[in-house]
C-alpha cells in the first residue's frame, strides 16, 4: 500500500511539473505575441460577379479563373511598408505572398512587383476616396486602403485566397538578424562592392555572413541593377532569417521573436498566431522555393498616365502562380 501511495504521489508530482511547464510556455508565448501590433481588418470575402467590372480584356480573362482555395494551402501576405508616419499607410515597398503547403511540405515565396497594373476594389479609406482609381499600380492599393484593400486587390487580380497579413519595415529584421548571429547571403561582386562602400567592411563575392545592418542595406539596394533583383534580395533575406531561426535553440528563438515582434503589425489573432508558432515545429523542416511576378518582367512595361507599369498576361501569370503553390 505504501509503495502504491508513493507511486501515485510521484505521478501526481510529475503531472504537476508538466502542467506548470506548459502553463509557463503558453504564458510566455502569449507575452511574445502580445508585443505585436494587432489590426482587425475584418473579413476578406471572395468577390463574385467580376464580369461587371470595366477592365481591359487581359484582366477580364484572368478574373474568370477560380480563386485558389485549398484546405492544405495557407497564404499569408508579408508587407514591407516605406512609411515612417503612423497615421499613413504608405506604399507597400515589398509584397511577398507566403504560401504554406502542408500536403507537399513546402513554403513558397512569391514576390509581387509593386508596379503591376491592376484592378483595385472601390473600398479605400474615406480620407483617400478622392485619390482612388479603379485601375492603377498594385502598391497604390496599400496607400489608399492599407493591408485590407491590398489583400482584396491581390485576391481579385491574382485569384488567390489571402486574408491574413504580417507587415513590417525591413528595419524590423535588423534586430532579429543580430539575435540569430547574422545571416548567410550569397553576394555578387557588385553587391559586395556596394555594401563595402556603405559599411566600410571587406565583403567579397560568394557566401558572406551579414549582420542586421548590412543585411538591411542588402535588401534595400535599389540602383545597382533592377527592381526585380531587389525583390529577389528581399526574399533572400527572409529565407536566410527563416533558416537561421529554424536552426536556433529555443532560447535564441525566444530572443529573436522578442526582438522582431514590436516591429510587426498583423491581423492574425492571438489564437491564430499561437497556432502558427506551434505549427512552426513542422514548418521548420519544409523546403522553401521562390517565384517573382510578373513573368514577363520588362517585356510587359508600358507607360500609363505617365507612370511605368506592367500590363501583364494575367492568365499566364495566374496559372503559373497556382501551379507554383501546388508544386
Amino acid at each position: 500500500m505504501r509503495k502504491k501511495n508513493l507511486a501515485v504521489a510521484t505521478a501526481g508530482f510529475l503531472v504537476g511539473i508538466i502542467l506548470a511547464v506548459m502553463v509557463f510556455v503558453f504564458g510566455y508565448l502569449y507575452f511574445v505575441i502580445g508585443l505585436r501590433n494587432y489590426e482587425d481588418t475584418g473579413e476578406i470575402p471572395i468577390e463574385t460577379n467580376l464580369g461587371r467590372l470595366d477592365v481591359p480584356d487581359n484582366m477580364s480573362a484572368g478574373m474568370k479563373i477560380p480563386v485558389k482555395n485549398d484546405k492544405h494551402v495557407e497564404n499569408i501576405l508579408i508587407i514591407g511598408s516605406d512609411t515612417r508616419d503612423p497615421d499613413k499607410h504608405g506604399r507597400s515597398d515589398a509584397m511577398i505572398l507566403v504560401t504554406i503547403n502542408t500536403k507537399t511540405r513546402k513554403i513558397h515565396l512569391t514576390s509581387l512587383s509593386r508596379a503591376i497594373y491592376v484592378s483595385i476594389p472601390d473600398d479605400p479609406d474615406p480620407q483617400y476616396k478622392r485619390y482612388w482609381s479603379s485601375k492603377y499600380m498594385l502598391n497604390a492599393a496599400h496607400t489608399w486602403g492599407g493591408p485590407r484593400l491590398l489583400m482584396k486587390t491581390i485576391q481579385r487580380n491574382f485569384r488567390v485566397d489571402v486574408s491574413r497579413y504580417v507587415a513590417t519595415d525591413f528595419s524590423g529584421f535588423k534586430g532579429a538578424i543580430d539575435e540569430v548571429g547574422g545571416v548567410s547571403i550569397n553576394l555578387t561582386a557588385a553587391e559586395a562592392k556596394y555594401l563595402n562602400r556603405r559599411s566600410g567592411k571587406s565583403l567579397k563575392a560568394g557566401t558572406q555572413l551579414l549582420d542586421g545592418e548590412t543585411a538591411l542595406s542588402y535588401a534595400r539596394i535599389r540602383k545597382l541593377d533592377s527592381d526585380f533583383k531587389r525583390m529577389e534580395r528581399q526574399r533572400n533575406v527572409i529565407m536566410a532569417l527563416f533558416k537561421k531561426f529554424a536552426a536556433s535553440n529555443p532560447k535564441r528563438m525566444a530572443s529573436t521573436a522578442e526582438a522582431l515582434m514590436p516591429y510587426v503589425t498583423t491581423n492574425l489573432t492571438d489564437m491564430e498566431f499561437m497556432g502558427l508558432i506551434v505549427d512552426f515545429v513542422s514548418y521548420r523542416n519544409y523546403d522553401i522555393d521562390q517565384l517573382m511576378l510578373p513573368l514577363e518582367k520588362y517585356g510587359a512595361l508600358v507607360i500609363i498616365r505617365g507612370m511605368e507599369m506592367y500590363d501583364i498576361n494575367w492568365t499566364k501569370n495566374i496559372d503559373t502562380l497556382h501551379a507554383f503553390m501546388e508544386s
